[in-house]
C-alpha cells in the first residue's frame, strides 16, 4: 500500500459494508484489522474481502495440526462468541468447523471481542468505524439501554473510548438505529458525543434514510462524523432521486419455498417503491395479516393462483442483502459458506452500502452526492 493510503479499523465489522464502500468509489486504503465476534459474519468477511473460499479447498495447509493451538487463538481474542450470553463457544466447535474459524479470524485480522483488545497492540490507523450493536436501544428491542457498565449490548459504545484514547484517529464514523437520539438514550449519545468533544473531535450527526440514496428500503439511521482537530462541520450528502425500486430488485422463478402457506392470499397486488425496514429476524417469517397490520417484515407478490388471487411471499436472502447495496459477486460468496437464517440475520444487522458511499464520497473526495450516477447499482 502506498503512504496515502487511508488505513481503516472497522469494530463490530458485519460483513464489511464500509469497506464496500470505499472499494467501490474508488479510495485507496488498507482495513488493518477488525473487530467481530459473531462466527458466521466472520465467515462472510472473510469469504468477501480475502481468498478464504479458495484456502478451505487446502484448509490443512493454514491451520495448525494441533486442535488446541487452534481453540487457544479463538479464545483469546474470545471468538466466537453467542450473541445473547457471550459465551465463547471455541471448545464447542466440530473440527471442521473450526478449522473454517480460525482460519477466517486469521486472514481478516480480527482483534475479536472489543472487550478484551488492549489498545497498545493495534496498528495505527485513520478511519475508526464503530456500528456498535443496537439491540437494546432498537424499538424492536428490550430498550435496556446503553448506560455505561450496564453489561448491555449496547454499551460496548463505551468500550471504544479506550481504543479511540489510545490511537487518536483523524476520522470516526458511527451509525446505529434512529431511536439512538430518542427521548430514552439521546442523553447517553450526547454524553459520548461531549466524550469526543474533550479529545479534541468535531462531531457532526444527522438521520439518513437508505430510500434517499438510490436503495428502495425505508431504512432510517444515525450517522456521526467525528473528525479530529476539525474546523468545520461535516456536510451530510442531500438526497437523490430513487430510480429503483423495489419490483427492481426482486429474483425471478423464486422458490416455492419462500411462498406463504395456509391459503394466505390476497386480490390486489402489493404495490410499493421500497420495502419497509429490514430486520435481524427476518427469517422468522410472517404472515399476511401481521405484514398488513404492522407495515414490516417485508412481503411481496409476484404470482397469481389458478382463482387469480395474489400469493405474496417473503424476500429470499439475496433479495435483502441486495436492499443492503451490496454486489451479486459478494453475496455469492458469503452464500457459499453461511446459511440462509444467518443471512438473513447479518443483512438486517447491516448497513446500506451506498449510504456510506454517499457519506465517504462526500469526506474523503469532496464530491457532493448528486453529481454522482447511480447507473451502475445492481
Amino acid at each position: 500500500m502506498s503512504n496515502d493510503s487511508l488505513r481503516v479499523f472497522e469494530a463490530f465489522a458485519g460483513y464489511g459494508s464500509q469497506r464496500m464502500a470505499l472499494h467501490n468509489i474508488g479510495i485507496e486504503f488498507e482495513v488493518v484489522g477488525i473487530s467481530e465476534i459473531d462466527g458466521d459474519v466472520i465467515q462472510s468477511y472473510a469469504a468477501i474481502h480475502t481468498d478464504f473460499l479458495e484456502k478451505r479447498n487446502r484448509i490443512d495447509d493454514y491451520v495448525p495440526k494441533n486442535k488446541e493451538d487452534m481453540i487457544n487463538y479463538l479464545e483469546e481474542i474470545n471468538v466466537p462468541l453467542n450473541y445473547k450470553t457471550f459465551e465463547n463457544r471455541a471448545r464447542k466447535l466440530k473440527l471442521s468447523k473450526l478449522k473454517d474459524m480460525y482460519l477466517a479470524n486469521k486472514l481478516v485480522n480480527n482483534y475479536g471481542d472489543i472487550q478484551v483488545i488492549d489498545p497498545l497492540t493495534l496498528p495505527d490507523f485513520d478511519l475508526f468505524t464503530y456500528s456498535f450493536p443496537c439491540q437494546d436501544i432498537s424499538v424492536a428491542g428490550f430498550q435496556c439501554g446503553l448506560n455505561e457498565d450496564s453489561g448491555t449490548r449496547s454499551s460496548l459504545l463505551w468500550e471504544c473510548c479506550k481504543i479511540i484514547e489510545t490511537k487518536k484517529p483523524k476520522y470516526l464514523m458511527m451509525e446505529n438505529v434512529k431511536n439512538l437520539v430518542g427521548k430514552k438514550h439521546k442523553n447517553n449519545f450526547l454524553k459520548f458525543l461531549n466524550y469526543l468533544e474533550s479529545l479534541g473531535y468535531k462531531n457532526s450527526w444527522s438521520i439518513l434514510n437508505a430510500r434517499d440514496y438510490g436503495v428502495p428500503q425505508n431504512r432510517e439511521r444515525v450517522f456521526c462524523i467525528s473528525e479530529l482537530d476539525g474546523k468545520e462541520n461535516f456536510i451530510f450528502p442531500d438526497p437523490i432521486e430513487l430510480k429503483f425500486k423495489l419490483y427492481d430488485i426482486l429474483e425471478e422463478n423464486v422458490d416455492e419455498r419462500y411462498y406463504l402457506k395456509n391459503n394466505q392470499v390476497i386480490n390486489e397486488p402489493i404495490k410499493q417503491d421500497y420495502s419497509y425496514c429490514l430486520d435481524s429476524n427476518y427469517w422468522k417469517g410472517v404472515t399476511l395479516q401481521g405484514f398488513l397490520d404492522k407495515h414490516r417484515r417485508q412481503l411481496v407478490t409476484d404470482k397469481v393462483n389458478e382463482c387469480g388471487q395474489y400469493v405474496p411471499r417473503r424476500l429470499t436472502p439475496k433479495e435483502t442483502w441486495r436492499l443492503m447495496g451490496v454486489s451479486e459477486e459478494d453475496i455469492e460468496r458469503a452464500s457459499q459458506i453461511v446459511c440462509q437464517t444467518s443471512l438473513y440475520k447479518q443483512s438486517g444487522n447491516s448497513i446500506v452500502v451506498p449510504v456510506l458511499e454517499a457519506i465517504f464520497r462526500q469526506l474523503f473526495i469532496k464530491i457532493p452526492n448528486n453529481e454522482v450516477g447511480l447507473d451502475r447499482w445492481f
